[in-house]
Parts: structure tokens; sequence; C-alpha cells
């Protein structure tokens, strides 16, 4: 605790950082060796100077942590790093330090038994839940005999030798980390709750936690004995836990022993599931704070809803030897347990059964009698049962360890009770009572009586098919509530069980009536039946005029619309035109044979048990069809003389026909009506379109055109080829060939040498003028509809003499 200058009060918490430089290597009575530096919190870092003789260590506390649980320690340590694996999976690191110098069989011990760390953990986070801290470890170091003791240093413990650390000192030790350093005493005189709770853990940890089978029972043996062996005239009670007032004592038997016995009394008092709520209340609502010993109590008492002032007086400030409490459970039970009648006896008899290690003095039992005195009377109490409006108390005679007391009290059920369920609730209120698991309460239901007075049923209404009839029910007890069945010639209709009900066709001439049910909450239920009435016939309610949904033209399909008839109604349809029928259906596709006509259509509704009815439309003349697909043409080819263009006229409706007209210039091209259409002279540098026009009897004729072209082109001569024929020596005629022109073209020579212009003839005669000299021709080819094309040939090689 003097390792740096701080407040010493365990209230003062903080978190905090040590960084500690130290030479790299120590010299001990064993020799050099490494040095290490043990603190609190987890290593951040261990940086090693650049000329490695001095090393620089620095532990960060990142929890809440009070300056007495610091651990500043340099030495010549074997550093062990390790991980533990929490319950929650959070996996947190290990660091533990054991004294270089320690033998190697210690060293052993100390390897195995920190290797539990996870182990123990997570059996004490069962108990106070999970693991305040985010690393582990233990220290074990040699020190001298008047400090040879173990220390609750956060996070890692200090430990003065292998012994302490291989004993229950290390699950003392754990247990702090929750209570003392997670949670820590606000002053020094509450010590008494983290050191009597460190030194009681490792005994629920043996007997409770570890074990296969837990006992619990002997975690209470051993703190009764504790509580028992010690006399009462002892100087070990003279200093009370929470009013300590002298600090050389603090660590005595007041603070460990009798803080412990103190745990073990806190769960015979709370008893156990209220007791292990308060010590792991008491960690996660007070995590990283210091609360007293009155901030506990408090606690203890809203958990368990006990009043604790005697006993924290007892046990915590009293300086004498504090009592033991009892502990019992207790049974409430009730005869007749199944259904008592009215005035007839319900007997209960309160049992309590001492289930601790002391005599039972001082038990107080309370009984809720609320909900059986407002339909019973109480007959007379025997000794030790008392009324207090509703509520009974019973003061439980002293009771052995081991017996059981019991009470019986009568009460007469009220005669005029009826379906009444009688509750009575038994409440431990003092120290140690638990109900069993028999358990405090019992219930029993009275016995039901006939419902009166109860009026016979009227019925009113139209007695007719598709008539409603409403029940109503004079003359009922008030409360009453009524279920009903109604009834056809006597026999229950299915699923007819509202007030009122609607005739059916099968219900003509038959007789109508209900049997309506009395229910109240005190009396059995009680039937009674209404006169029956006979049922009539019917007429329909909702007979609208029908309409004609769709055009009036041929081709279409137009469909009878009858409107909102009653429902269950059967409807048929009969269509007229000029008023003569033409046919059934509720629709009908009209031809060209009905063009000018008046249509009508009639509907006829019939429905069992009424009156068939017919109603007839209002007339609609049949027009002229409309074609509906009359998609414009499209027209493919080249626009060039002398090509063919052919039209698609597209898709037209079913049974059209189509013709066709070919346009110049949007003018019509005589006798050109094909689906197809040759271009001419007449057609070059115009635009072609075609016309199409659709018929079909019965319908209006369409024409729709197609685009136009572009401007009709010329067309093209293939590819022309101009060669020479013949030798080229003086005295020769070459010839002209030409290739690639049409059929009827008009074609001009040009003969040349260089130049020079030699002639315009097919032929040239090759004279001496020319010698040394090549001959080339350019022809050019003219046809109507066609580009003019001019082309040369090859020049002949030079001419030479023969």
């Amino acid at each position: 605790m003097a390792g740096i200058p701080h407040n010493n009060m365990p209230g003062d918490k903080a978190t905090w950082s040590f960084t500690t430089t130290i030479p790299s290597t120590i010299t001990s009575a064993t020799g050099p060796g490494d040095s290490a530096v043990v603190g609190n919190g987890e290593l951040a870092s261990r940086t090693v100077s650049e000329d490695g003789t001095r090393t620089t260590w620095r532990w960060v506390q990142q929890e809440q942590m009070a300056s007495e649980l610091i651990i500043i320690s340099i030495g010549k340590y074997d550093v062990i790093e390790s991980q533990v694996t929490l319950s929650d999976g959070r996996v947190i690191p290990e660091w533990s330090f054991m004294d270089s110098s320690l033998s190697a069989a210690n060293k052993t011990t100390i390897t195995n038994r920190r290797a539990l760390l996870g182990t123990i953990i997570t059996r004490l986070e069962q108990l106070y839940g999970p693991y305040p801290g985010n690393s582990t470890g233990v220290v074990v170091d040699t020190v001298p005999s008047g400090i040879n003791y173990a220390l609750e240093t956060q996070d890692r413990s200090f430990f003065p030798s292998t012994g302490s650390v291989n004993g229950n000192t290390l699950i003392h030790e754990l247990a702090h980390q929750w209570n003392g350093d997670n949670v820590t005493p606000q002053l020094w005189t509450d010590i008494w709750m983290n050191e009597g709770m460190a030194t009681w853990g490792p005994s629920w940890h043996t007997n409770v936690l570890a074990p296969a089978t837990p006992n619990p029972g002997a975690t209470e043996t051993t703190y009764f004995n504790s509580w028992n062996n010690t006399a009462s005239t002892s100087a070990n009670w003279a200093t009370p836990p929470g009013a300590q007032t002298n600090p050389a004592n603090i660590y005595g038997y007041q603070t460990y022993t009798r803080g412990a016995q103190f745990w073990e009394a806190l769960r015979t008092a709370l008893r156990n599931d209220d007791f292990l709520e308060v010590v792991r209340e008491w960690q996660t609502r007070y995590a990283g704070e210091s609360r007293s010993g009155e901030d506990l109590k408090a606690l203890a008492e809203e958990v368990s809803g006990r009043d604790l002032d005697a006993f924290w007086q007892d046990w915590i400030l009293d300086g004498d030897k504090p009592a033991w409490p009892s502990k019992y459970d207790l049974t409430l039970a009730g005869e007749p347990a199944s259904t008592p009648q009215p005035g007839g006896t319900l007997t209960y008899q309160l049992t309590a059964a001492n289930v601790g290690k002391v005599a039972l003095t001082d038990g107080i039992v309370e009984v809720d009698l609320a909900d059986v005195l407002d339909d019973a009377s109480l007959g007379t109490l025997p000794d030790g049962l008392v009324l207090d409006g509703t509520t009974l108390t019973w003061t439980i005679p002293p009771t052995a360890v081991g017996s059981s007391a019991t009470a019986t009290f009568d009460v007469v059920v009220d005669g005029d009770v009826s379906d009444e369920t009688l509750r009575a609730t038994a409440v431990p209120t003092g120290l140690g009572g638990l109900c069993s698991t028999a358990g405090c309460a019992s219930e029993a239901a009275v016995g039901v009586q006939p419902l009166t007075p109860s009026g016979t049923p009227e019925v009113t209404g139209t007695f007719a098919v598709g008539g409603t009839v409403t029940v109503s029910t004079p003359g009922w007890r008030d409360g009453t509530s009524f279920s009903h069945q109604w009834l056809v010639d006597g026999t229950p209709v299915e699923g007819a069980t509202a007030s009122n009900f609607t005739l059916r066709p099968d219900d003509v001439g038959r007789t109508v009536s209900v049997a309506v049910t009395g229910s109240h909450p005190d009396y059995s239920p009680v039937t009674r039946t209404s006169a029956a009435a006979t049922v009539a016939a019917g007429t329909l309610a909702s007979t609208p005029t029908p309409t004609i949904q769709g055009d009036a033209v041929v081709g279409a399909t137009v469909t009878a619309q009858p409107g909102a008839w009653d429902d269950g109604a059967a409807l048929t349809y009969e269509w007229f035109l000029d008023s003569e029928p033409v046919g059934a259906g509720a629709s009908r596709t009209l031809g060209a044979a009905d063009v000018g006509k008046q249509l009508e259509v009639a509907v006829t509704a019939t429905k069992a048990g009424y009156t068939g009815v017919t109603r007839r439309s209002a007339a609609a003349t049949v027009s002229e069809g409309r074609l509906l697909a009359t998609p414009a043409p499209v027209v493919s080819g080249t626009a060039r003389f002398g090509e063919t263009l052919t039209v698609s006229p597209g898709t037209w409706d079913g049974g059209v026909s189509v013709g066709y007209q070919w346009l110049r210039d949007g003018v019509p091209v005589g006798g050109a009506t094909g689906a197809s259409y040759v271009l001419g002279l007449d057609d070059v540098r115009t635009r072609i379109s075609v016309a199409v026009t659709g018929t079909k009897p019965g319908y209006a004729a369409v024409t729709t055109r197609s685009a136009t072209t572009s401007a009709v082109a010329r067309a093209r001569f293939g590819t022309v080829v101009a060669k020479i024929a013949g030798k080229a020596q003086v005295g020769r005629t070459l010839k002209a060939r030409v290739r690639g022109i049409g059929t009827d073209p008009t074609v001009r020579y040009a003969w040349y040498a260089g130049t020079k212009r030699l002639g315009s003839t097919p032929t040239l005669e090759l004279r001496r003028g020319l010698l040394g000299r090549r001959v080339t021709l350019r022809v050019t080819v003219r046809e109507a509809g066609f580009i003019t094309t001019t082309v040369r040939s090859e020049p002949t090689t030079k001419v030479t003499h023969r």
C-alpha cells in the first residue's frame, strides 16, 4: 500500500497506468537473471533501451481500482503468458509471475495450480456473475515472514509461498476479484463484507460449484459449527464487524470468520434463492463502485421483502455473539380439496417444518383469507391463531430441530354461495421461512346452483324466407349471459347460435323456434325454448334492370350486366334482335347480319323458396363493325431502276381481304395493284409508296398507306472492263473488247497514244508513226435508266515493226 503516494481509502477508486523502468537483468543470491515488473490490469508494452540494459514496463488498468489493490513488484520472475476462456466465451489474457529462485518442484506446483484459473473463475461466475476484470494471473514470490500473507491485488493476486497458492487461498483471492475489487467497501469498517464473502466463497466452491452433486448443506454445517463451537464468552465476539474502531485489529476474527458466518446466516434467513440473487445483484448493480454495509442491507431487504433491522444489529453492529437464525418450510392445505358444498365445512391446516440448525422460536405466519371470508364464516379458532380483519396470524409454537408444528381451523361455506372459489394464501413473515414444495396456497371450488328466475324467450320478426327473426329474454336474473340455438321442426340448426336467425328456403312450411341457455357467474345454466311459428315463402328484394356492356358493333362481344340481385339467386340470359330470340348466355358476339337491328337481353332470376323474376334491358342498335388490326404496310426492296419493290401488308383482323395500289409521288400508277412492283424509267427520280385497303363483310373498309421510298435512283452497270486485243505492231489492227455492259447500251470508243486521239471506232490500224509508242483505249457506255460510265484500258506494249 506504500508503493506510491495515495489516499489509502477503499472508497477512492480510479483507473490507473503504471510505467516502470528497471535494469533488464537483476543479480540476486542465485545469480543474474531477467527482471520483470508486475502490475495491475494489462501489459500494454515492454520496451528495451537501445543499449539493452534497461527495460520499461507499462501496465494499464482500465477498470476502477481502489489504491490498496495496487501491485508494483520488481524482481527476477519466470513469466507465464496464457489465455483463459470465460463462461460467456470471452477470452482474457493471463500473466502469471513466479520467483525464479523457486525449486523446480515448486514451479511445477505453481504452473499446475494456475492452469486451474479458468476452471475456478468460471465456477465462481455461476455465483457472482461475469468476471469483472480484463485479465488474470497470480504472483508467487518469496518474501520476509513479516509480510508473509496473500493479497487481493486486482487482476492478479499476490501469494507469499507455493503452499498458499496451492490451497483455498487461491479461491479466496479470486473471490476478491468480485468482492473487494469490483465492488469495494466504502470505508475500512465495511471490510467484513468482502473478507467475509472471500472466506465463505471457497466453501461454497468446494461443496456446491465443484462437485457433480452439489451439497449446500455442507457449507451450512461448516459455518454453523464454526458459530456454535465458539462460546458466547469468547473475546472473538467483542468486536462488531460493522462498528470497528481499532485499525490495528481490523483483520481479526470479526472480519474473516464472523464475516463468513454472517453470509451463511444471511442465506439461512433469506433462504437460498433470494440469497443468491442478492450476491449476484450486488456485483451487477454496483460494479466498479464502493459500497457500505447499509447498501448491502438495503439490497437484501429489496430482493427478499424481509425486514433485516434486528438481524443486522445482531450480526453486524452488536459486540456479542449473534443468534443463529431459524429456518422452516411452511405448508397450507385445505380439506376437502375438491368441491365443498354450500353450507359445508372446509378445514385448513398450517404446517411449519423446522429444517434449520436451531429450535424455531420466533416463526410468524400470516394467512390471507379475503377470498374465503367473503363466501364463508370462520369457526372457533384454536390458541395461537388470531384474526385481524381478513388476515389470520399464526404464532408458531417453539419447534425443535427436525420437528413440525401444525395449526388447524375451519370455515363454513355460506348457504347461498354458488360457483365460487375460496382462495387462502399463507406467507411466512419472519426470517428463515419459505413455502414448501407442497405450497402455501389452497383453492376450493364451491358447488353451483341452478339459475333463477328464467323467463320464456320471445321471438319477433318476419316469418318468411329471407326474413330475420330475433329473440328477446325478459324475466331473467340481472347479470345473466345468453347462448342461443335455433330449431327448425324442433331440430337444432348447425351454426345458428346468434340472437337472430335468417329464414332459409328449406324452412318454407316448417316451424321455427329458439332454445335460450342462460348462464350466470354464480349459478348453473338453465335452458328455455320459445313458441314455434310457421315459415312462409319469400319475395326477392333486389330485382334490377340489366344493362348491355360493350359497343353494339359487328365483331364485338357484348356482355349482359345483370346488376346486384339477392344473394343465392340463379340467373339465366336470353338475347333478342328486333324482339326475336336469338340465343342464351351471358354474352353474344355480333355478326354482319345484325347490322341495323335492335339488340336486347332478358335476365331471369330464380331462387329456392322465392318467386322467379324476369327483367329486360333497354335496346341498342347494332352498328357496322370497326376493323381493329389495320397496320401500315411496309415496303421492302431497293429504290433503283429495274429493282422490284415488295409490300408486306401486316397482320389484319381475321377474315379481312386486302388490295394494293402503288403510288408514284402520291399518284396511283395504272395497273400497279399487285403485291410487288418493278421500277421503270418513269419512276426514276420519283418517290414510291403503296396503299393497302382491307375489307370484311359487315365492317367499314380501311385504307392504310406505307411510308414513301427515297427518290428512285438510276441503275449502275456492272463492272465495265475495256481491253485491247491484237499485237502492237505496225500494220496490225487492234480491236476494242468491252465487258460488263447492259443489253442495249450505246458505246463510244476513243483511241489514244499519249494525249493524241487516234480514232473513235471499235478497231485501230497501227501505222508507222506509232513506232515506239503505247496505245490506250477509253470507252464510254450509255443506256436509259443507267448511270453513264467511262473506263480506260491498260496501255499496250510499245509499237514495233512487224
